[in-house]
């Protein structure tokens, strides 16, 4: 019997690439306050280029001969604090309203955790969970693929693994810890998320792949 289901965060519940780009602009005011030139536009185009790591340095070098490491990591501050402009997908809310009426429910996101609670916030979808486990507060260790948070997760919601659905969009580390724990799998593979291409064998797969969440509710029914 299912009697709960849980969430990640990132590019399941709103697209993160959303996040990344109000990040930049809190950057780009930084900059401009600072530098006198906007980023911007250039911290985007390498990112939707592919390019990921240190953006920073890579623009900032455009327009400076030389850029000291505690000016960059000053901007990562201004990335990670700042108050994310950030919305959820348009068939969110509606999903999980329905979902909290048959079932317990829950997130599980990892990150660094006063930058994934800002997230949750701004998303302004924390009431729709009984639990919120934030792998940053059981430390870097114990991020996914990890089994704890999923562990955790169970025991705060009082439920057994295997009476849970995970629903996550990365099969790089979502699904792995959580089959082996016994709970069942959907992966929201929507077009134009930041892992919509990564293919992996079935191992590393979920039970379920759908493209909305949309299809979840219905999902979770047809595994309960």
């Amino acid at each position: 019997m299912i009697r709960a289901v849980a969430f990640d965060m990132d590019d399941t519940l709103y697209p993160e690439r959303a996040f990344v780009f109000s990040g930049y602009r809190a950057v780009s005011e930084a900059v401009e306050a600072e530098l006198g030139f906007p980023v911007y536009d250039e911290l985007v185009q390498l990112f939707e280029s592919g390019r990921r790591g240190d953006l920073f340095t890579s623009v900032l070098t455009r327009h400076r001969d030389r850029v000291e490491e505690r000016y960059v990591k000053s901007l990562v501050a201004v990335y990670r604090a700042h108050s994310p402009t950030i919305s959820p997908f348009p068939e969110a809310e509606s999903v999980l309203s329905a979902i909290r009426k048959r079932y317990r429910t829950a997130l599980i996101s990892d990150g660094i955790q006063e930058v994934q609670h800002r997230k949750l916030d701004a998303l302004g979808l924390r009431p729709h969970f009984e639990a919120v486990v934030m792998t940053g507060e059981l430390g870097r260790e114990f991020w996914k693929p990890h089994p704890l948070p999923f562990e955790d997760c169970a025991r705060r919601l009082a439920v057994a693994p295997a009476q849970m659905v995970y629903v996550g969009d990365n099969p790089a580390k979502d699904f792995v810890a959580a089959r082996g724990l016994g709970l069942k799998t959907i992966r929201v593979r929507r077009p134009g998320t930041l892992h919509f291409e990564i293919d992996l064998p079935a191992t590393q797969e979920a039970d379920i792949t759908v493209e909305t969440l949309s299809d979840v509710l219905d999902v979770v029914e047809g595994l309960a």
